[in-house]
C-alpha cells in the first residue's frame, strides 16, 4: 500500500484534527509562539497517521500546515510520480510529505506548495523539523506583508488624487459657502489640512464597506446575526475580518505618516496593541447588544462603520498631536 492509499483510506475512517490562529502583522516572536505550541500540542495528543490541518489566518492571505494530500490526492500522486522518477525503488513510499501552504486572498494571487520534510519527521523529530516549517512560514507571513503593504500604497495613492478634488472644491468656496456646506466654520489656511482629513477618511470608508459587504455576502446571507454567532466558523471568521479592517486601517496611517519618522512609527506601534484590543472589546459589546432580540438583523454597513470610523479618528488625531509635538 502507497501513501496514497494509505491516505486516502485514513481519511474515509476517522476525523481529521483541525486548529489554527490569526497572526498579527510584524509580529514573529508571538506567531513563533502560537505554531510552536500548536504543533507541539499536535505531536504530544496525536498520533502519528493523525489526519490534521492547521490553519493560520493572516491579513491577506491564509497559511495551512497539513499532509501533502489532505485538500487534493491528486497532489499526492503526482508527488509520488516523480520521486518514483527520480529514486526508482529506492523511493520511501510508506513516509507522507507534510505540506506548507500559502494562499493569498487577492484576485490573481498564486497557491504557493512547499513541501517541508514528511509527518513522521514532525511527529518523530519535532526539534529538527519545526524550524524548517517555521521558516517557511516566516517567508511566506512577509509575503503577505508585501500584498498588504501594495494595497496601502494603491489607498494613499488614491487619497492624493481625493485630497485634491476636496481641496480645489472648498477652496472655490467662500467662506460663508464652506460653513453653511460643512456646518461649521473653516478658515481659508485650514483648507489644506482638512481636505487631507477628508481623503483619509473616504480611504477608510472604502476599507471598512468592503469588510462589511464580505461580512453580508459571505456570513450573513439571508441569515440571522444570531446564526453567525452561533457557528464556530462564521463567528472566528467575523473576528479575523474584523482584526484584518483594523490592521488595513492602522497600516494606511502609519504607511502614510510614519515611513519616514522613526519615533512617530514607535509611537504607534507600541499604542497599537491597546488599539486593537479596544476595538475588539467594543465589536464584542455591539454584538451582544445585536444579540438580546436574536430575531433582529444586523446592517454590517452600520456596525463596521460605528467601530472603525471612531478608530480611525483617534489615529488621525493621534498623529496630528505628534506632529504638533515637534
Amino acid at each position: 500500500m502507497d501513501a496514497q492509499d494509505r491516505l486516502n483510506r485514513s481519511y474515509q475512517n476517522s476525523a481529521i484534527y483541525t486548529s489554527g490562529f490569526y497572526a498579527d502583522p510584524e509580529d514573529e516572536l508571538n506567531t513563533h509562539t502560537k505554531l510552536f505550541d500548536s504543533l507541539k500540542s499536535l505531536t504530544m495528543n496525536q498520533h502519528g497517521d493523525t489526519q490534521f490541518s492547521l490553519q493560520i489566518m493572516t491579513t491577506n492571505s491564509e497559511i495551512n500546515v497539513m499532509p501533502l494530500g489532505l485538500v487534493d490526492l491528486n497532489d499526492l500522486k503526482e508527488y509520488e510520480d516523480r520521486q518514483r522518477a527520480k529514486y526508482g525503488l529506492n523511493y520511501n513510499k510508506e513516509d507522507i510529505p507534510l505540506l506548507v501552504q500559502f494562499s493569498p486572498h487577492t484576485e490573481h494571487g498564486q497557491v504557493v506548495k512547499k513541501i517541508i520534510g514528511t509527518t513522521q519527521d514532525l511527529f518523530g523529530n519535532f526539534n529538527e523539523a519545526f524550524p524548517k516549517i517555521w521558516h517557511t512560514i516566516r517567508d511566506f507571513l512577509k509575503e503577505n506583508q508585501k500584498i498588504l503593504t501594495e494595497i496601502e500604497a494603491d489607498l494613499i495613492a488614491d487619497s492624493h488624487d481625493v485630497k485634491k478634488e476636496y481641496f480645489t472644491n472648498f477652496s472655490k468656496m467662500s467662506a460663508d459657502q464652506r460653513k453653511e456646506a460643512l456646518g461649521f466654520a473653516l478658515d481659508e489656511k485650514e483648507i489644506a489640512q482638512f481636505a487631507t482629513y477628508m481623503a483619509d477618511m473616504h480611504e477608510v470608508q472604502a476599507i471598512v464597506l468592503s469588510a462589511a459587504s464580505f461580512s453580508t455576502n459571505e456570513l450573513l446571507g439571508k441569515n440571522l446575526f444570531a446564526d453567525i454567532m452561533n457557528d464556530n466558523v462564521r463567528r472566528s471568521t467575523l473576528f479575523w475580518v474584523l482584526d484584518n479592517t483594523f490592521y488595513e486601517i492602522f497600516y494606511y496611517f502609519y504607511q502614510k505618516y510614519a515611513t519616514d519618522h522613526e519615533k512617530m512609527q514607535k509611537y504607534l506601534r507600541h499604542h497599537k496593541d491597546t488599539w486593537i484590543v479596544n476595538m475588539r472589546n467594543d465589536a464584542f459589546h455591539r454584538a451582544q447588544e445585536q444579540l438580546t432580540n436574536p430575531k433582529n438583523q444586523i446592517d454590517f454597513n452600520h456596525y463596521f462603520t460605528d467601530i472603525f470610523i471612531p478608530v480611525a479618528q483617534q489615529l488621525a488625531t493621534e498623529i496630528t498631536n505628534f506632529k504638533d509635538q515637534k
